[in-house]
């Protein structure tokens, strides 16, 4: 399924072309990714992009992970304006409470990842819970830019393995962190010190992707001219490649000439 609803060229200094494209994959009955995308308010330089990778019994994955792209989807961004980390924050806090709570009442498990994307004028957030991503994909060179919050990652965060042999680690899938598990959840959250090039993008996947597509091929396919046609190559390769589980992609590329380099703060 595609969403390639809209280009916004905002004269002052930001052009974002943004698209989706989801797919069940070639294993799994229901599809329980889900994201999102929108400006925010009228301003036209703020800008959210969410995916969600939900988990849990029969069709709780879906209600988990539709619950925290509403909740991103559906706020006014208010708080957003004046502390775009602090919103950040609030968002998944709220999905965290609102997920652990219906769990409860429905005395069933459920969760799910996110990551968030968050454009904010000239200056780029981040937010992530468990193992979805986003990367940065400028000069030609992929970056992954969020932690996965897996047992594996923690090892490799703490250099007891490599990343070749984490990519075959059995427990590479196991989470330590998901949205809606626990009554508290802490996410991270980070600003990039970016100047906005020309050509840049931006893309949130579901470890669908990422499981059996590496990370060269997906930099090859996602800088191909076209975002939907990126979109479209880098699901069907995850498909070819097995498609063992959902697959979803968000594709958001920046168009606006600028120097400078890009680090995390």
């Amino acid at each position: 399924m595609f969403r390639f609803p809209f280009s916004i060229l905002n004269p002052k200094w930001l052009y974002i072309r943004p698209v989706s494209h989801t797919d069940k994959g070639c294993v799994r009955r229901n599809n329980e990714d889900k994201a999102g995308f929108r400006f925010i308010g009228g301003n036209k330089t703020d800008f959210v992009a969410v995916l969600a990778d939900g988990m849990g019994g029969y069709e709780q994955g879906e209600v988990a992970s539709s619950m925290m792209v509403g909740t991103v989807n559906d706020d006014d961004g208010r708080t957003m304006r004046k502390d775009p980390r602090r919103w950040l924050s609030e968002m998944i806090a709220k999905a965290n409470q609102r997920i652990y709570e219906s769990s409860l009442r429905q005395q069933s498990v459920m969760g799910t990842t996110c990551a968030i994307l968050l454009i904010r004028k000239k200056k780029i957030y981040c937010a992530s819970v468990g193992d979805s991503r986003i990367y940065l994909l400028a000069n030609g060179k992929l970056r992954q830019l969020t932690c996965d919050h897996t047992v594996v990652g923690e090892m490799m965060r703490k250099g007891e393995i490599s990343s070749a042999e984490a990519a075959r680690h059995p427990q590479r899938s196991v989470l330590t962190k998901a949205i809606g598990t626990s009554p508290q959840i802490e996410p991270d959250i980070f600003k990039l010190s970016c100047s906005i090039r020309k050509g840049d993008r931006f893309l949130l996947c579901s470890d669908g992707l990422y499981d059996v597509v590496p990370d060269d091929v997906i930099g090859r396919l996602l800088a191909q001219p076209s975002p939907r046609t990126a979109a479209f190559s880098l699901v069907e390769t995850a498909k070819r490649n097995g498609g063992y589980d959902n697959i979803t992609v968000v594709i958001v590329e920046i168009n606006e000439k600028s120097n400078g380099d890009c680090n995390e703060t």
